[in-house]
């Protein structure tokens, strides 16, 4: 009867870890699910804009693209890339951030502008004050920071989930 017990026993705490333990895709799939519904959304106006601009891929955005201030130079379909691959999953958004989506050369956005100073500040990081730092930047050695250096998947570094202090 011991053994029975025991054996019963066994088998129960065996069943419940395998059902607490979480399955390796729950985990991927569900790891941060704002990002799926901001990944969409992203997708979508990315669709949309690839679907407007077919056949000008490859020419520079500022033949393509209106108000271009940044990516002077960039193939179009490069711009589409950085922006839904690497700028909105760095701060955690979606296009609507820093655009209007009916107008997206508008500057009407505070975002929109201080994403343009955030790009000045880090070259000028990068280029000056990184490069002026012969005890960390060597010949051989060219550290650089980016976006993620600070913001980490958050619009506003320092913020939780991006919330603003009250006022602003």
């Amino acid at each position: 009867m011991k053994k029975w017990i025991l054996s019963l026993f066994g088998l129960t705490a065996i069943a419940s870890l395998l059902a607490l333990t979480p399955s390796r895709t729950t985990t991927a799939l569900s790891a941060d699910p704002r990002e799926d519904s901001l990944a969409a959304d992203r997708a979508k106006h990315v669709k949309a804009i690839k679907e407007a601009i077919v056949g000008k891929e490859k020419l520079p955005a500022e033949q393509v693209f209106k108000n271009i201030k940044i990516f002077k130079g960039q193939p179009a379909e490069a711009v589409l890339g950085i922006m839904e691959n690497r700028w909105s999953k760095t701060l955690g958004v979606s296009c609507s951030h820093c655009h209007n989506l009916n107008d997206w050369a508008s500057d009407e956005k505070n975002d929109h502008k201080i994403a343009s100073d955030m790009v000045a500040m880090v070259g000028k990081i990068n280029d000056e004050v990184i490069a002026a730092l012969p005890s960390y930047a060597t010949k051989d050695r060219k550290p650089r920071i980016g976006c993620s250096t600070c913001h980490r998947g958050e619009a506003h570094p320092g913020r939780p989930n991006g919330t603003r202090p009250a006022g602003r």
